[in-house]
């Protein structure tokens, strides 16, 4: 099997540049260890029966990367939106992609890799005349767990967390699953999913945007902090009220570990932030779009293979979209970084 793998790494066709940006993850451990996850495409000489596979990048010091194939994305049928999760304690990191064998159905897949083995993926939602995209992957390590006098407090509990934009034959919105870990692999009787709209409340307002708004921008949800170690924060957008929210999803124990439906979705979870879409955004945005929060202010990226745009929320209102030419000296990564720093520091 291993020299299959290496075989088939050989093998692949290099994406494009745009490609690499528009299908990729990285994420660094504490430890300095660089691993990054990329959708390839096989050659017609590979012989795998999936039209397009995913790739992990290991790369730690100084020494040279090392490239593995994710086995359960060699199966029969498109593989991709590829995303990652690391857990310290375990120094186990956890790849989440969408799976589909066809096209008139997708799934979920979730593996892990720990000390150079794979654990078989596990199927986390599989529905027909459903694609999703744009996954995104957290981890808290404790959860809120209820006390015999009735209050709560954090016990340890490995959990991940992730959001995905899920169109379907009745319409399209951000959801979300609850994935417990138990024992390096997932509780699957305790998975939950919801549709984000669950946490927000009851509102029919719909804003008025621009004839030309691209929606682009409300379809990419995203974990902007972690505000403890037992909760995550939450962006989304609601393509169909021209909207954008804020959540804070806190998991708690009682008689299992669950989410509780409403508003703030847990305990302690607070008020979620309700904010009116850019009603004038009508720029030609495509692929992932990345939001970074710092404190009041919300910065909504998304890269090209020649700049970063971006623009950003405080006070009540929108900028302009602005953007950062990039260059071989000047990367997506560090431009984001820049941003990142100029928004910390107003």
């Amino acid at each position: 099997m291993k020299r299959l793998l290496v075989t088939l790494a050989v093998s692949l066709f290099s994406a494009s540049a745009f490609a690499q940006v528009a299908d990729r993850d990285v994420l660094v451990t504490p430890e300095g260890t660089v691993y990054t996850v990329e959708q390839q495409t096989p050659s017609d000489s590979a012989g795998v029966a999936a039209t397009s596979i995913l790739e992990l990048s290991i790369q730690s010091g100084s020494s040279e990367a090392q490239h593995v194939l994710v086995p359960d994305s060699l199966s029969r049928g498109f593989h991709s939106d590829g995303t990652l999760a690391y857990d310290a304690s375990s120094k186990t990191l956890f790849v989440l992609w969408t799976h589909m064998p066809n096209g008139g159905c997708s799934e979920l897949l979730l593996a892990s890799y720990r000390e150079g083995k794979w654990q078989p993926a596990v199927s986390i939602d599989y529905r027909g005349n459903s694609s999703r995209r744009n996954l995104r992957l957290g981890i808290t390590r404790r959860v809120s767990q209820l006390q015999k006098d009735g209050t709560y407090a954090d016990a340890p509990a490995l959990i991940l967390h992730a959001l995905w934009w899920d169109s379907n034959g009745r319409g399209e919105e951000a959801r979300y699953a609850m994935l417990p870990i138990d024992n390096g692999s997932l509780a699957q009787d305790s998975v939950e999913i919801h549709s984000l709209e669950e946490f927000v409340g009851d509102d029919d307002t719909v804003n008025t945007v621009d004839a030309k708004f691209n929606s682009e921008i409300l379809q990419h949800p995203a974990i902007v902090s972690s505000p403890m170690q037992s909760s995550i924060d939450v962006v989304f957008g609601d393509t169909e009220k021209k909207s954008i929210h804020k959540v804070t999803l806190q998991p708690i124990a009682e008689v299992r570990i669950h989410i509780p439906v409403g508003i703030g979705g847990g305990h302690g979870g607070g008020k979620p932030l309700n904010l009116i879409a850019p009603a004038s955004f009508t720029a030609d945005w495509k692929g992932p779009i990345t939001v970074i929060e710092r404190g009041d202010r919300l910065v909504f990226a998304n890269a090209t293979g020649k700049a970063l745009n971006y623009l950003t929320y405080s006070d009540g209102t929108w900028s302009d979209v602005k953007s950062i030419t990039l260059s071989s000296k000047l990367t997506v990564e560090t431009a984001l970084a820049a941003v990142d720093k100029m928004v910390s520091s107003q």
